[in-house]
């Protein structure tokens, strides 16, 4: 399985997750989900390869949007991703900043970085005839 097939199968976890009230595993699957998507096309990015063994969303979405310009811009949701992707995992306070709208947000943030990832980080025909002539 690969990055964006796991990443796929996670998001739709998150969703699940919400649908069933449990909001901090819901935002822990969603911030995962929204690591692999990125990692999904570090290939397609300079650099891309140090990243992928890494936990650093926000440095691979500067790796890919070197490369690939979001339509929106998505740093302030990458951010959140990194550190609500640790916070929903092992809480240090209390967990009733986890409600259902907390969950839906970054629903929401994953949905708009599989959009980037789908719509913008996209192999051009040089990234094709490297693949294939190596």
């Amino acid at each position: 399985m690969d990055f964006y097939d796991n990443a796929a199968d996670v998001h739709e976890t998150a969703e699940i997750l919400a649908e069933n009230g449990k909001y901090r595993m819901s935002v822990f699957n969603a911030c995962l989900a929204i690591e692999l998507y990125l990692k999904s096309r570090l290939s397609l990015a300079e650099g891309g390869a140090q990243f992928e063994l890494s936990h650093d969303v926000v440095n691979i979405y500067r790796c890919l949007n070197k490369r690939f310009a979001p339509a929106k811009d998505l740093y302030q949701e990458i951010n959140y991703s990194r550190k609500y992707f640790n916070e929903s995992r092992y809480p240090s306070s209390g967990t009733e900043i986890f409600t259902k709208e907390f969950a839906l947000e970054f629903l929401e943030y994953a949905d708009d970085v599989k959009n980037y990832v789908d719509n913008k980080c996209v192999a051009d025909i040089e990234d094709l005839k490297d693949k294939f002539t190596k």
